[in-house]
């Protein structure tokens, strides 16, 4: 659809942080992690860049493992993931980058990405992390051209997420797609009214 190419061409646009919130099944989380992962390798070489859940265990669920086993990504990259370590190294044509996984539901989160330098964030689910995990994650982009990759689903008008991104885009030079079910393309219209009558 026009916004997951929107989606795909974030990387090169003028933009440092993306926000794609709305409808499940969308297709948010899935063009957010190939248009992440494109640009990382695309942009930059030897660098770290963090995937961020709500636990280690939900990002490698929802995101990662789904990613690893498009029949894309397998025909363009070399990936190997190192679950004791919960970490994606990615390398392609001489380039080679890792990907941290980091899990942020609680406020004792933000101390385990203190230290670590990242070029570019992708936050899944941000509105169920802790708020001073996200602010840590955020900081630690320091690299030159770093970006940053939120999705979500609708909460509360009074969610700190909601306040502090969605509404002050301008300050964060931040671009926001709200997505509905007819934005996917491979959802048929009997599949899209189920889930309607379901939520």
């Amino acid at each position: 659809s026009e916004k997951q190419k929107k989606i795909l061409a974030f990387g090169y646009s003028k933009y440092d942080a993306l926000i794609c919130d709305g409808s499940i099944r969308a297709g948010k989380s899935s063009f957010e992690m190939i248009s992440f992962i494109d640009w990382a390798m695309g942009t930059f070489n030897c660098q770290n860049f963090a995937i961020c859940g709500k636990t280690v265990t939900s990002v490698y669920r929802n995101v990662v493992n789904p990613y690893m086993k498009l029949s894309y990504s397998r025909k363009k990259y070399i990936m190997q993931y190192l679950r004791s370590e919960h970490k994606l190294i990615i390398k392609y044509k001489g380039i080679e980058n890792t990907f941290y996984l980091f899990g942020g539901k609680d406020e004792s989160s933000f101390m385990l990405i203190q230290g670590v330098t990242l070029a570019g964030l992708f936050c899944d689910e941000v509105v169920l992390m802790c708020q001073s995990f996200v602010e840590q994650a955020i900081a630690r982009c320091s690299v030159e051209g770093a970006k940053i990759y939120f999705n979500c689903n609708p909460d509360s008008p009074e969610h700190w997420f909601y306040k502090d991104w969605i509404c002050d885009l301008e300050r964060h030079n931040a671009l926001y797609l709200h997505f509905n079910l007819e934005d996917n393309p491979s959802l048929s219209e009997k599949k899209i009214e189920w889930y309607k009558s379901q939520y």
